[in-house]
């Protein structure tokens, strides 16, 4: 696995050039520069334009006014070299990037905790403010805003009948009527925040809380029908294996695979040193897992070993993402977002 690092624009190039340099704009993943000279200036932006036009190329390498394409990413030693590029897009000269701003949703008053995608394509958000806002993102404009909640809500799902479910800091969990805003069920039983649901193959509804339990639920008639405790920590995370297992991970440092049959533990998976923040599954199967540590852990749940550590992050990683094309994007306390291929 590689890593992709964030964007870091061509702002030095830009500066200097006395040319039309906004078409390189957002093609690069990072540039580096050392041995900058004004009469070479010319010859490294032919040389991006030159990457630019080959849909093979993915890196460019400046060196005594040599340009040479390069077909995949290597290691290589920059204080030798003047100038190296690795290319951000690779087969299209559009000046839409992928990664620009699309649309911005701003009827908030206050932080933004947790998102959902509904079933018609509409944005669900939890905030700090206690509410919940359905978007439309066809234009932007706000649908609803649900309100019931008495605290932050930390979580948000969607059951496969495409009702909404939502966690809050006020220890409850709510279902939604989204055709007028009502409010359908309301399940008590936690006696600490809810940070985290999950919607099991089968239906049931899953929810991690701070009193340390994990709780299934019966949304017939809003009774729980297990309760899962064999966590010490909050439960701030929980996702859904492929083969229909419910992992957890939890203040404690610890995963946990679950034996829904009977409520036992099937593995416990232990080498983070701090909370985990964030689970999600991989295409391969794999489970990664991020944490207050720093770091994202990719397992082996065959064998319960971890198959690679991801340390590029400076501060507690939050949240991770499979993205369509399989690669995982995870964001840190430290402002950045991170796509790992």
């Amino acid at each position: 696995m590689k890593i992709i690092f964030g964007f870091i624009f061509l702002s030095f190039i830009i500066k200097n050039f006395d040319c039309d340099c906004k078409q390189l704009e957002g093609y690069f993943k990072r540039y580096y520069g050392n041995n900058f000279n004004q009469k070479d200036k010319i010859n490294q932006f032919k040389c991006a334009i030159g990457c630019l036009k080959k849909e093979t190329c993915k890196m460019a390498i400046v060196n005594d006014k040599n340009c040479s394409i390069q077909h995949e990413i290597f290691s290589i030693n920059t204080i030798e070299m003047d100038y190296i590029l690795l290319k951000i897009i690779k087969n299209s000269l559009k000046l839409d990037s992928n990664f620009t701003i699309k649309m911005d949703l701003d009827n908030q008053s206050s932080g933004v905790l947790s998102l959902a995608v509904l079933k018609n394509g509409d944005l669900a958000s939890g905030s700090q403010d206690s509410t919940i806002k359905i978007w439309n993102l066809e234009n932007g404009s706000l649908k609803m805003t649900l309100i019931n909640h008495s605290f932050p809500v930390w979580s948000l799902a969607v059951l496969q009948n495409g009702d909404l479910v939502s966690g809050s800091e006020d220890s409850t969990i709510k279902i939604w009527n989204l055709e007028n805003g009502s409010l359908k069920m309301n399940l008590i039983n936690h006696s600490f925040p809810v940070w985290s649901l999950a919607v099991l193959q089968n239906g049931d509804l899953v929810s991690g809380s701070g009193d340390s339990t994990i709780k299934i639920w019966n949304l017939e008639n809003g009774s729980v029908k297990m309760t899962l405790n064999n966590h010490s920590g909050a439960v701030r995370s929980l996702a859904v294996l492929q083969n229909g297992d419910l992992v957890s991970g939890s203040q404690d440092s610890t995963i946990k695979i679950w034996n829904l049959e009977n409520g036992s533990v099937k593995m416990t998976l232990n080498n983070h040193s701090s909370s985990i923040w964030s689970l999600t599954v991989l295409k391969n199967g794999d489970l990664a897992s991020a944490s207050s540590d720093s770091t994202i852990k990719i397992w082996n749940l065959e064998n319960r070993n971890v198959k690679m550590t991801l340390n590029n992050h400076s501060s507690i990683v939050r949240s991770l993402a499979l993205l369509q094309n399989g690669n995982l994007a995870s964001g840190s306390n430290d402002a950045s977002i991170k796509i790992w291929s």
